[in-house]
């Protein structure tokens, strides 16, 4: 079922006339307000704060902050009268500006203003027809996954707004007192066929920087009947540093829905063990040499003996299981396969424990005795140039027993150029 209903929308749309009107009545007021101050504020800058004007002298910006305890750009307004002197028949007012410019000179909010205000019958009619029409403007309300800084999951309250144009952001991080931080976000959306990029936009500092990017992959039919959304993220964690990872978009019915899965404790066991580990973080530092990159950049004297064709025997209690071979390129390090009718779906090999252990990670399919094999070597085979080496395995046959047992191991590196 279509959830069309009058609910928080991103643009309210004013006619020409009504805003003549609502202006007038909100410059009428402040100044009334001011009347000692009457020759600073006739100053365009000053009366509605932005650019060289006094904070410490009354201005229509600070004015409407201290209505809403939110930052207000003083210039937004001053642009809107710019739009109206220019002719232009309606209007687009965004955020606490829907209603904060009502409320200043008495009113609830637009349809309070239009109906106690607008005396002109036609007017009245076709400001009252744009509310309508903006009232059935469909939103969405979704919960977001990803995994946080603080190695666990973390959910975001999401509405989608003004036919997937706009996007609001709560993220929720949980706080022993069973209570909620919450970090506020908006986005701005564009899709490109079957994709979605939200570019999101934070609070800082009293003003609204640029937080990072969600992309989505949205198919061909409309964004709105997707019960799921899968994607990436960027952005900058509370910490400061430059993070990326999956993120899942589950739709919810209503608002209330919404709000009820995203402030319940419980990950659900589907997000969970899609988005646990998936993450990246970089630091917060300038590398000054190739040693400096990461905590284990020293160990890449030691990773860059690793290319070379490796031959597998694996035993168990002595008992021969079979052999695997396979080779890792000395220009691209991509791994590949050598035993025949064995394909690599997955593979991973990297330095651990202070650069002195090299683990293999490996899931196979095809003619293959086993399916998934981590094998645990030390470097310092491979830094002596020795033919012996031993280490250990364990995994998955194909009748998915759990085997383990000893690997021995043929290296051959690649010939120097």
């Amino acid at each position: 079922m279509k959830n069309r209903k009058n609910v928080e929308n991103n643009t309210l749309l004013v006619t020409g006339y009504c805003f003549k009107i609502l202006l007038a009545m909100i410059l009428k007021q402040f100044k009334e307000e001011h009347k000692e101050n009457a020759a600073v504020i006739g100053r365009v800058t000053q009366l509605y704060g932005f650019g060289n004007y006094n904070a410490n002298l009354p201005s229509l910006g600070q004015t409407l902050e201290k209505l809403t305890g939110e930052f207000i750009n003083g210039k937004y307004l001053y642009d809107k009268q710019r739009e109206l002197q220019m002719g232009k028949p309606v209007l687009k007012l965004n955020g606490y500006y829907k209603t904060v410019l009502f409320q200043y000179i008495g009113y609830e909010g637009i349809v309070d203003f239009t109906k106690k205000v607008i005396k002109e019958e036609q007017e009245k009619a076709r400001q009252l027809a744009l509310i309508q029409n903006d009232s059935l403007e469909q939103n969405f309300f979704y919960v977001c996954y990803y995994y946080g800084e603080f190695k666990e999951v973390v959910k975001c309250q999401v509405v989608v707004l003004n036919n997937w144009k706009n996007l609001q952001y709560t993220y929720l991080y949980p706080l022993k007192n069973g209570t909620f931080k919450k970090f506020l976000a908006s986005g701005t959306a564009k899709r490109r066929a079957d994709i979605l990029h939200v570019r999101t936009k934070t609070l800082m500092d009293g003003r609204m920087i640029d937080g990072g990017e969600d992309i989505l992959y949205v198919g061909h039919t409309e964004p709105g009947t997707n019960a799921f959304m899968l994607g990436v993220f960027s952005a900058f964690d509370i910490n400061n540093r430059v993070v990326a990872g999956k993120i899942i978009f589950e739709k919810c019915d209503s608002k209330a829905e919404m709000i009820a899965k995203s402030t319940t404790l419980k990950i659900p066991a589907y997000i969970a063990q899609e988005l646990r580990n998936v993450r990246i973080e970089n630091d917060g530092i300038i590398p000054n040499s190739t040693f400096d990159i990461s905590s284990k950049s020293p160990y890449s004297i030691t990773y860059d003996k690793i290319p070379g064709n490796y031959t597998f025997t694996l035993f168990q209690e002595e008992k021969l299981l079979g052999d695997f071979q396979f080779s890792i390129h000395s220009d691209t390090y991509k791994l590949a396969s050598l035993t025949e009718g064995v394909l690599i779906v997955k593979d991973n090999f990297e330095l651990i424990q202070n650069g002195s252990v090299i683990h293999f990670s490996l899931q196979l399919t095809g003619i293959a005795f086993f399916t998934r094999l981590e094998v645990f070597i030390k470097t310092y085979y491979l830094n002596k140039g020795s033919a012996d080496i031993r280490g250990v395995f364990s995994g998955l046959d194909i009748e998915n027993r759990l085997i383990n047992g000893a690997v021995q191991v043929i290296y051959k590196p690649c010939l120097a150029k």
